[in-house]
């Protein structure tokens, strides 16, 4: 289930799945009857990538039993995943497992900002981030995440919890690319300016900001420190902030900038020429851990997970009805 792709933090479903069923006293083995899609939304998709069926029950979507992060959290996925074909219940674990990462499947290839267009072509990565220079902003990744926090809320008022499960995982996918700094800060000020003319910049950049999406994979599946990072995931306490769902992705973006230039000195630090080069591979990853290249991106890196697992088990806390 290794899986990445350009402007996502990667390994979406895995990372909200090791969460959501870490949260004390949330019964995420719970069975939700799936039903049908009645929303009226203000916003546009691409055509023919906003799927409304349940791609479970439709057979497009395998979860991987053999799995080492999901067999590693103890949950039987075979025999705990029955999908009765009459009464069409679904567990918690599992919508959360494979629609937090759906927002990567190309639905938001769709109002592109001039800006970022100009800069990077054609991308999704107008919804999943946030750029703000003096008083213009040119991403709406923070809408994105209000738009289905206010969708789960609508579908859980009027009693559809699969929809509500659906949508708040469609939302945490919002925070958890902004929580990604590579999303909120895409350089430093004297890169961004060499963006521009310089072409090995761009690719510099660009690698680096993957670098840091598929070092989360790593992290999960090959690093000497997996078993380390994913308790790391599963201890974090819920933080439930007292403030409004604006203030709380704007906190969020906040603190996911203030990680940027430490993350991104350490990236450069452990890969050097080759970002300027090529895509990161994972035996890159391999190579730099065995040379100790990435012990302090790790802790970087173990803090920050940490800290977006506490905000995911905050927002699950605060939203799903108890």
């Amino acid at each position: 289930m290794i899986s990445s792709a350009l402007f996502s933090w990667s390994s979406h479903g895995v990372f909200t799945f090791l969460t959501v069923t870490s949260i004390a006293n949330f019964d995420y083995q719970k069975l939700v009857k799936i039903t049908d899609y009645s929303y009226v939304e203000n916003r546009k998709y691409k055509e023919g990538k906003y799927i409304l069926h349940d791609v479970i029950e439709a057979g497009n979507f395998k979860i991987d039993a053999e799995d080492d992060v999901l067999n590693d959290t103890g949950i039987d996925v075979i025999n705990s995943f029955v999908l009765p074909t009459q009464s069409r219940e679904i567990p918690v674990w599992a919508i959360f497992l494979v629609y937090s990462s759906f927002p990567d499947n190309g639905m938001d290839y769709v109002e592109e900002s001039f800006f970022i267009n100009a800069l990077i072509g054609s991308t999704q990565a107008n919804r999943h981030g946030y750029l703000k220079v003096s008083f213009f902003e040119y991403m709406e990744g923070d809408k994105s995440f209000l738009h289905f926090v206010r969708m789960s809320r609508e579908a859980f008022k009027k009693g559809d919890e699969y929809w509500g499960y659906r949508f708040l995982a469609y939302a945490l996918h919002y925070l958890e690319d902004l929580m990604q700094p590579y999303h909120v800060r895409p350089g430093t000020v004297p890169e961004l300016i060499q963006f521009i003319f310089d072409q090995r910049i761009r690719v510099m950049l660009r690698n680096a900001h993957s670098a840091y999406d598929d070092y989360m994979t790593f992290l999960l599946y090959k690093s000497k420190n997996r078993y380390d990072f994913m308790q790391a995931i599963k201890d974090a306490q819920p933080i439930v902030l007292p403030v409004s769902d604006e203030q709380l992705i704007y906190e969020a973006i906040v603190y996911s900038y203030s990680t940027f230039f430490d993350i991104h000195e350490e990236v450069k630090k452990a890969f050097g020429k080759i970002l300027y080069e090529r895509r990161i591979k994972m035996e890159d990853f391999e190579q730099a851990e065995r040379e100790g290249k990435l012990e302090r991106l790790y802790e970087l890196t173990k803090k920050l997970a940490s800290t977006l697992a506490s905000l995911v088990k905050g927002i699950v806390l605060s939203n799903v009805p108890m």
